[in-house]
């Protein structure tokens, strides 16, 4: 993959597929540069912003984390794995209003969404 980014440094899907190899192995600051690029190339790209967010959250940078998640939410406004990752940040954060508003959201999108359900349950203990 990093051969086909070399030949077409403009093409945001290779980089994001070289981003998610470099996650696999590990290379978690490669990740985030390549993920970083591939959003500067397509700032449509909801899985390269979701994939960022979640990156930056394992570098402990929640306030990055967060931002790339607004992102990848106003990209795929229908995916509730977004605003519930964006929930268990805010939760980390003790900013449990806008995790519980957050977790109802994906719990919108998706009725069925086990995890979003059992954040709630969490918050309203």
């Amino acid at each position: 993959m990093a051969e086909a980014v070399r030949l077409n440094p403009r093409d945001s899907e290779y980089r994001y597929e070289l981003a998610l190899a470099l996650n696999e192995e590990g290379f978690l600051t490669a990740t985030i540069t390549e993920l970083e690029q591939t959003v500067e190339l397509n700032p449509n790209h909801a899985r390269a912003w979701y994939n960022l967010g979640l990156a930056r959250e394992a570098k402990d940078d929640s306030a990055g984390a967060l931002a790339a998640l607004a992102c990848a939410e106003k990209a795929e406004t229908d995916n509730p794995k977004i605003p519930y990752a964006r929930a268990t940040i805010l939760l980390q954060l003790g900013r449990t209003s806008e995790a519980r508003s957050t977790a109802q959201r994906a719990l919108q999108l998706r009725p069925d969404f086990a995890a979003a359900r059992d954040l709630l349950s969490q918050l309203a203990r």
